[in-house]
């Protein structure tokens, strides 16, 4: 049998002891290495975490900007739609009455600044007018 020397040292204590003292030492060992993995990573998800955040913040405020847009887009087709049917009021000859005229221009004049109810308002009122017309 061929003995070898080693720099391990011979155990002349307890076994279990031995075994812990081992245990501590590669503990001392590798405890350097985890803690900066664990830094790294801890760092990189406080990064990711904080990067969501202002992501979310960006899309929870395009969201409000479009919902504007939509808002005003909506608006627009009422008024347009409006301005269609005075045009077809118009041309069909019903604008040449001189109070159904003065109304006309006054609506003309407001018809972008008016909030959506009286836009409603105005539309149905045109369409039952020229429903009546064209009856």
């Amino acid at each position: 049998m061929k003995i070898t020397q080693t720099n391990v040292p011979d155990i002349n204590r307890n076994i279990d002891q031995a075994k812990v003292d081992l245990g501590n030492r590669v503990i001392e060992n590798i405890s350097p290495l985890l803690d900066e993995y664990y830094v790294s990573k801890r760092e990189s998800l406080i990064e990711s975490r904080n990067s969501l955040k202002e992501k979310r913040a960006l899309v929870l405020e395009k969201k409000h900007q479009l919902e504007e847009l939509i808002k005003q887009l909506e608006k627009k087709k009422k008024v347009k739609l409006i301005l269609d049917k005075v045009s077809r009021l118009v041309t069909a000859g019903l604008g040449y009455d001189s109070s159904f005229k003065n109304e006309t221009i006054i609506l003309l004049k407001v018809l972008d600044n008016l909030p959506e109810q009286k836009l409603d308002f105005h539309l149905k009122d045109i369409s039952t007018t020229l429903r009546k017309r064209f009856k």
